[in-house]
Order: structure tokens, then sequence, then C-alpha cells
């Protein structure tokens, strides 16, 4: 069987050499047995037809990105030379083959765990997992049986039955599995494996949970259907009487990345949450392009929301006039030194600039949108408070970045005070502080269940006084480091606010309606 190996002829391969272990130390294992870097000699497959497992142009390969889950930080897998490895899976049901090479196999004399690679595989896909070359060919048309696939025999219409379903164009669309069908959970299980290959710190969810649902975007008509990504997402409830949606896990696989299939998922999501009335749509610790993404959707939906055009034009409005009435920012700076912190920024090769944390007394957080917006946001297009907020500033940054320099620095400015307030304000005392967790009974799982809620108090000392705000650092080398992180900080967030305007205004130049007064 393939899983056992097929052993070749030897020669050639660079891979690590088996010296003479009369030579070397016990301690030197790594030296003197063989080993193959895991991304190297592993490749992934998606095939629908047994001609696919031949093709490499029409199932193209590609590596996995976080195989050291299975085979160690280092990645190596011991005991193999001229290792290959190739892992087939169906591109819509996720059964999987695995076909293992090797030029020669050595057992290692000393104390050291040789990975077997027979076992790894089937560590990885489970009950998904067909041994058997012959039998995967056989099986691969009959895959096609599954319940997600669209027969040519069959109309669109088919999916209907199943939950949501949206054209996107062509033969692209996007349907919604619901986890209490339990041929949807077998179906996840195959796909756990793609979850810990390809999501950083990614674990399966459990499916068990009525509550989640998977959206997947397929490609494609008949036998020629693809499954090209999916995104997970948890129905939390909100009280009174309405849903949040939560993205969980969000995958484009490798072959299909880059052709906008991500931001149709998050599209999909959103509309249901808008057509469900849900309270609103967040995100699971996404990653820095899944933000990116999440913003550059968020601000061209906003930039069609009129009332939300109109605030950022009084925004922008504002500060032009508060930069007028308050002259130059050095100048500022320097009558407030005592209170003023040195901060490096490179706006478009822009010069350094000596910032300010204090503000004019009357002056509103321009950084921060209207309370009223937040609401009707959050109500018409389902953004949640944080996130409007996030793009509020890149909103800010749009219609200002190419306005006079006195306008940009006092943007940088109100930018350093919010990172400061943000970072050094609060102590550790106060994280977490007004919140308490109550347990709550349900139909599916009562240990399962939870409700976190604001309690309003004031916290007091035992003289009954409030409680004093932490004293600001004396020390010198501690001051210079907290600007250091200011500085480091205030970069990272302009080359954050750069490349959400850069792809917003290439995408949708037609939307930014909003005057840039003075440009």
């Amino acid at each position: 069987m393939a899983l056992q190996g097929k052993k070749e002829r030897s020669g050639g391969g660079n891979d690590g050499v088996l010296e003479n272990p009369k030579r070397r130390k016990v301690g030197a294992i790594a030296d003197v047995v063989p080993f193959c870097h895991a991304d190297e000699c592993i490749n992934l497959r998606l095939v629908s037809t047994a001609g696919d497992l031949q093709d490499s142009e029409k199932a193209k390969p590609f590596p996995p990105e976080y195989s050291e889950r299975y085979f160690g930080e280092d990645g190596k897998i011991y005991g193999y030379k001229g290792l290959k490895i190739d892992l087939f899976m169906h591109a819509v049901t996720f059964h999987a083959h695995g076909d293992i090479q090797y030029l020669s196999k050595t057992r290692p004399k000393y104390e050291i765990i040789s990975l077997q690679c027979c076992f790894v595989v089937q560590e990885i896909f489970g009950n998904g997992l067909v041994e058997d070359r012959d039998v995967f060919v056989e099986n691969l048309s009959r895959y096609t049986d599954s319940f997600l696939y669209v027969h040519q025999s069959l109309s669109l219409h088919v999916l209907k039955s199943l939950s949501l379903f949206t054209v996107l164009s062509g033969c692209s669309f996007i349907v919604r599995l619901e986890f209490s069908d339990s041929r949807v959970r077998e179906w996840y299980a195959r796909m756990i494996p793609l979850v810990l290959l390809f999501i950083e710190g990614g674990q399966p969810i459990e499916s068990d949970d009525p509550l989640w649902e998977i959206f997947v975007a397929l490609e494609g008509e008949g036998p020629e259907t693809v499954v090209t990504g999916f995104c997970t997402v948890y129905r939390f409830y909100h009280y009174p009487d309405s849903t949040r949606l939560r993205i969980s896990q969000i995958l484009v696989l490798p072959p299909y990345q880059g052709q906008g299939y991500g931001f149709r998922l998050v599209e999909t999501i959103n509309k249901r949450a808008v057509e469900h009335n849900c309270y609103d749509v967040t995100m699971e610790d996404p990653s820095e392009r899944l933000q990116e993404l999440r913003d550059c959707m968020d601000v061209q939906r906003l930039l069609s929301f009129t009332p939300c055009v109109s605030a950022i034009d009084s925004a922008v409005s504002r500060m032009r006039t508060v930069t007028d009435h308050r002259g130059v920012c050095e100048d500022i700076a320097s009558k407030q030194l005592s209170n003023s912190a040195t901060v490096s920024t490179s706006l478009n090769g822009k010069s350094s600039l000596l910032k300010s944390n204090a503000t004019h007394k009357n002056e509103k957080n321009i950084l921060s949108p209207p309370v009223n917006l937040v609401e009707d946001v959050r109500k018409s297009l389902k953004i949640s408070k944080m996130q409007l907020k996030r793009c509020w500033e890149t909103l800010l940054f749009l219609q200002l970045q190419h306005s006079e320099e006195a306008v940009l620095d006092r943007f940088r400015e109100l930018v350093v005070k919010q990172l400061h307030s943000e970072i050094f304000s609060k102590s550790e005392k106060d994280v977490g502080h007004g919140k308490q967790v109550f347990d709550t009974t349900n139909d599916y799982d009562n240990e399962k269940t939870f409700i976190m809620m604001h309690i309003n108090h004031r916290r007091e000392s035992q003289n009954g006084d409030s409680a004093p705000p932490s004293q600001q650092e004396s020390d010198g080398s501690a001051e210079e480091k907290k600007l250091q992180a200011l500085q480091d900080l205030l970069e990272e967030r302009e080359a954050e606010l750069q490349a959400v305007a850069d792809k917003v205004s290439r995408r949708c130049k037609t939307l930014l309606s909003v005057t840039n007064q003075g440009d």
C-alpha cells in the first residue's frame, strides 16, 4: 500500500547524510541521522478525477504552511532520505489518500523517535484517509454523490434546500450549512487537516454545538465543482432577542488565494447579518491579512453610507479649522514642552515632528466617530463599535493624506495621543474591571453557557476615596522605552492606514465623494 512507502533505487539527493556513528557523540543525533524538511517534501493536491493524480498542471501541488504541529518546531522528518509525500484530497468531499516514496530509510541507533510517515499521515487525515490507492481512484467518481455536490443533471436550486444560497457570478456561489446536520459534521471532520495545516494556531471547532454554521465557496458546475474556501461562524445570543455573528475560521485554499473568495465569504456573512437583523458581526483574533481585508471591505461600505460620509466631511473640516486656529503643531508642542514627547514619524517620507499629548479642553476627539453614527452603522451595516473606530481613522486618513503638512501633523498628534491613552493610561488592575460572569442554562450544554455583564460601581480604597491613578515612572530609561514604543506603534498604525487607503482608493475611486477642502 502507498502508506507503507515505496522504496526507490538510491542515487542523488541533498538530504541529511548518515555519518559514521562511532565518530559522533550521542547528543549529536541531528548530524548522524538523515532527515528531510517537512515543508519541502510534503505537497497537497486537490483532485476530482483519476487523471488529476498525474496532472500537475490541473492539480497544482502546494506545501503545508504549519507542519510543525506534526513534525516538531524544526519541521524535520528524521530517518528518511529522498522523502517525497504527496497528499491527495478530493476537491469537494476532502476524502484523502497519501503516497509516500523515499530513497532509503534508516533506523536510528540512539534514543530518538523516528517519525513514521505512514502513521503521521493517518494522524492527519483520520477517518477521511483512504489507504488503498486503487480504492481511492475508484471512489473519486462516487464522491460526486456528496450532499454538497451539484450534478450536471440537477439545477442549482437544489442547493437552496440546504440553506442560504448565494450566486456570486457565473459558476461561483456560496452555500451556508448548519452543523445540526450530521452530514455537515462528517464533512467538516474531513476538512480539519486543512484547518491544522493552513491556519496559524487553528483548532477544530466543537462541531456538536448546533450554533455553529459554515459558509462554503464553490466554483464550477457538475463534476467540475470545487470548494475554493470556507468560513466557520458562531451565532451568539445577544440580549434581549437578537444574535451576533462571530467569524471564527476562514480559509481560502492555496490554489485559489488572491482571487477574491475571502472577500466574497465575508461579504455574504455581512449580508446575512443585515437580512436577519443580527446585532453585529465580529471576528475572533483575525490575522493581519484578514484584518486588512475586513478594513477594506468595511471602509468601502461606509463610503456608500450617507450618514458616515456627512460625519467624515464634518470631522475633516473641523480638523482643518482647529489646525488653522492653533497654528503649526511644532509651535504648540514647544509651548507645552513639559507634557510633550518627541516622536519620529515618516508618512510618505516626511520628516519627524515634536508631538504633544495635550489637546484643547473644548475640542472633541476627532479620531472617534460620533455616538449617533456608531449606532446607525451598527443597525444598518452590522459593523461593531471597535471595527467602526478602526475604519473611522482610515476614512480620515483617506481624506487627509494629500492635505497640507500642518493638518497631517495634527492627525499624527491625535493618533499618538490615542495610542498613549490606550497603552499607558490604564493600569493592570483596571483590566476587566466592571465585568462579571454568570452561569446560565440552555437546551444544549449548560457547562458551555454563560453571560458576561458590566457591573457599574466605583472602585474605592479602604478610606472611601477613589483609587488614585498610577504614578508616572520617573526613570529616564523607562521613559525612553515608552517613547520608542509610541514611535513604533505610530509607524505601524500609519502603515496599516496607508495599505488600506491605497487598496480602497484603487477599488472605489468613485465613492470618495467627500470634498478635500484645501487640496
